[in-house]
């Protein structure tokens, strides 16, 4: 089995906490770690709130990436196609925050763009589901030359500037798939709050997938916790993520698909399944600097995100005024730049094989 280099130099100590793979199933071999994120010191974390404004600065201008009429609600550009269908604005302001969002998640797997065991050295179709920017897909495209990429997304936000060999298209992936032909690697990431029906997406996925092909799926647990009992019911935190999950169940959307998808791989009939659970700290509180360093993009990208996440399923699905999600949303960036809780939440990525005569194992 070839290893997926993805180009990206490996980082001493990832975020990687644990592996579930069912009995007789391969599972990596990787050091588990501890559940528990030891808190840095409390004169450090007042020193890293009184200037965490500087802070933010300096990180956004290190990781920042630099045919439709779209409607816009709330100050806030959608995507036309299948309209509604997603809650997240496609305007400039959150295509500059999927992409730092994107250069996170590299950081927190290890800096790699995908866990599967691919072979790499041998020609892939591939199909990167919810493409969104489609920096994920330009860049593996750069890693993998004779590779074929595709991206499909609702919105036509790519770039055209883009290795040959990768293509967008917009597409809606719970609409029935036309496609001429099958994938060997499909990897979807970051699509809580967006399907409606997980085991059906996973069922077209496995019909799309060519015997002995791979699939990878990567999101999120959106359920924050605290290990230590700082955060509390009191935060307007709690209180906003809790809202954004009620309004996900309202729309019928999942928005803790991550600790499911092992299951949904599972009965869709794919086999070698590989699970795996990592730590997303909310804040440079952590006390390792690799955890730190998630912490403190993760809160980056949550502050530029907070309206991006809101507006929409508060207004629309919640009923609340756009003034009343404006003052939750300043209470919630208020806390969160104090550095007063140590929050975190999971991130989870699952890859699996589908069955056939090039199983490679």
């Amino acid at each position: 089995m070839a290893d997926p280099a993805n180009s990206l130099p490996a980082v001493a100590n990832p975020t990687r906490l644990e592996t579930a793979s069912p009995a007789g199933e391969r599972s990596p071999e990787t050091e588990l770690e501890p559940n528990v994120i030891e808190v840095e010191d409390t004169d450090d974390l007042n020193e890293t709130a009184s200037n965490i404004d500087d802070r933010i600065s300096t990180y956004t201008a290190s990781l920042s990436s630099s045919v439709v009429d779209y409607p816009t609600e709330n100050g806030r550009r959608y995507h036309a196609f299948r309209a509604g269908a997603y809650y997240g604005p496609n305007d400039e302001s959150e295509q500059d925050r999927l992409d730092f969002h994107h250069a996170m998640i590299v950081k927190l797997i290890g800096k790699k763009l995908f866990l599967s065991p691919i072979n790499t050295e041998k020609s892939q179709r591939i199909l990167d589901i919810g493409t969104g920017t489609g920096v994920w897909a330009t860049e593996v495209g750069e890693l993998l030359p004779n590779s074929e990429i595709i991206g499909n997304d609702l919105s036509a936000n790519q770039p055209t500037w883009v290795p040959p060999n990768v293509k967008f298209e917009i597409d809606d992936v719970e609409s029935p798939w036309v496609n001429a032909y099958k994938f060997d690697f499909i990897f979807c990431r970051y699509m809580v709050g967006a399907i409606a029906d997980w085991p059906k997406l996973m069922n077209n996925i496995y019909k799309n997938t060519n015997p002995g092909g791979w699939v990878e799926f990567q999101d999120y647990d959106l359920l924050y916790t605290s290990d230590d009992g700082s955060l509390t019911e009191e935060h307007q935190t709690l209180k906003w993520i809790r809202l954004i999950l009620e309004a996900c169940d309202k729309m019928g959307r999942d928005g803790r698909p991550g600790p499911k998808l092992e299951k949904w791989v599972r009965e869709a009939g794919f086999v070698n399944i590989v699970h795996e659970k990592f730590i997303v700290p909310i804040g440079p509180w952590p006390k390792d600097p690799h955890h730190k360093d998630v912490g403190m993009c993760n809160l980056i990208q949550m502050l530029n995100g907070l309206e991006a996440f809101s507006l929409r399923v508060f207004c629309g699905v919640l009923g609340w005024t756009r003034a009343e999600v404006l003052v939750l949303l300043a209470m919630v960036r208020k806390e969160l730049k104090s550095c007063k809780f140590h929050a975190k939440y999971y991130f989870h990525v699952v890859y699996a094989q589908k069955p056939g005569a090039t199983d490679e194992k």
